[in-house]
């Protein structure tokens, strides 16, 4: 197995372009590289190609369930996105999209028999809810 990583002018979008033979050894290797490579600071977006791998058929670290397991908390701590390119033109694209929240509305004055009534109000949907369900 080789690979080669590139990044582009802004060095946000790293590449590692993987060719040769990739059996489960050489994949957990890709991945924790990949890992390693994610959790750079400066890294929004890595991109897997695979494309011109060949890829044992008892490999199975490829699917989703291992990606998430794998990539979830460096895709959580900061805003990125990881591309995995397969044959066929197929990829997987795993991305945190956390954008900022927007701020609440402030709250309003109201008056203690207002809030008491909407908080009878509240408390009975509350139990009609319960109800439904049940």
């Amino acid at each position: 197995m080789r690979f080669r990583i590139t990044k582009n002018n802004e060095g946000s979008i790293y590449s590692m372009i993987v060719s040769g033979e990739i059996d489960d050894d050489a994949g957990w290797d890709v991945l924790q590289i990949a890992q390693t490579m994610l959790n750079m600071p400066h890294c929004t977006e890595l991109i897997i190609d695979l494309r011109s791998a060949m890829i044992d058929e008892d490999v199975t670290i490829f699917n989703t369930d291992t990606l998430v397991s794998v990539f979830e908390e460096g895709l959580l701590r900061k805003d990125s996105t990881l591309v995995i390119r397969c044959f066929d033109d197929h990829e997987i694209r795993l991305s945190s999209d956390q954008q900022l929240l927007e701020t609440p509305e402030k709250f309003t004055n109201v008056g203690i028999n207002e809030a008491k009534f909407y908080g009878r109000v509240m408390k009975w949907l509350e139990k009609e809810a319960r109800f439904m369900i049940n």
